[in-house]
């Protein structure tokens, strides 16, 4: 019986010292799907950062074309890492 005390107590603690280190994941979780939610909502919705990207060249061409090759840059990582994680999602 005493044993069994102590297991459920140290169970309880188990639980507790858990919950304790979710609710540190927590916060970034969070922020990792709202990004999520906001890179699907632009993939549903193209028009949007295209109509803003025609403006801003309509409006400051010079700094647009200061940020096109940092632009170019991060499409083309964009690119190379979607390819990885695809090959490794069909490589198991």
């Amino acid at each position: 019986m005493q044993r069994q005390e102590q297991l459920l107590l140290r169970s309880a603690e188990l639980r507790q010292d858990l919950a304790r280190q979710a609710r540190a994941l927590q916060s970034p979780l969070v922020l990792v799907d709202q990004v999520r939610s906001g890179l699907h909502w632009l993939r549903q919705h193209p028009v949007w950062p295209l109509a803003t990207l025609g403006l801003l060249v309509f409006k400051r061409p010079r700094s647009v074309l200061r940020w096109l090759p940092r632009l170019l840059g991060g499409w083309q990582l964009y690119r190379q890492l979607r390819g990885w994680l695809q090959g490794r999602e069909n490589n198991p």
